[in-house]
């Protein structure tokens, strides 16, 4: 039994999401797994990259090879250090997600009061010219 560190994919259609797992490797890419390590969100702004380096190290000491897509991760996961760019994208300061966050709006004018519209004359016929003369 080979014991391989691989990416299993998530999320929807377009919105790829990929879990850092620790599997058989004669098993499928999406199927059962012994441990998850980590996971991989390219599609934020900035992409997300978590790590539990303590288990990935554990895992590869007892013979788990990582495929090249995880070693790469690794390695970028590396070069980050520690800080602001392993944040999940939630805690990104992209865009304010709350109200008390969001920069304030310029002042709107006040809305312009209703005119009455002008009363129809006292001859007695409430109906505009327009349509009395499509009646006839």
């Amino acid at each position: 039994m080979g014991v391989m560190i691989r990416l299993q994919r998530a999320g929807a259609r377009n919105r790829a999401f990929y879990r850092i797992v620790v599997t058989d490797s004669r098993k499928p890419r999406d199927g059962a797994f012994l441990e998850k390590v980590g996971y991989y969100d390219p599609v934020s702004d900035p992409d997300v990259i978590h790590l539990e380096k303590d288990r990935v190290t554990e895992w590869m000491g007892k013979g788990a090879k990582p495929t090249d897509a995880v070693r790469a991760l690794i390695r970028r996961w590396e070069q980050r250090g520690s800080g602001e760019d392993r944040q999940p994208a939630a805690e990104s300061p992209k865009t304010p997600s709350t109200p008390e966050e969001a920069p304030p709006k310029p002042e709107e004018a006040p809305p312009k009061p209703v005119e009455p519209s002008p009363e129809p004359a006292a001859g007695g016929d409430s109906v505009p010219d327009s349509e009395a003369e499509t009646k006839s």
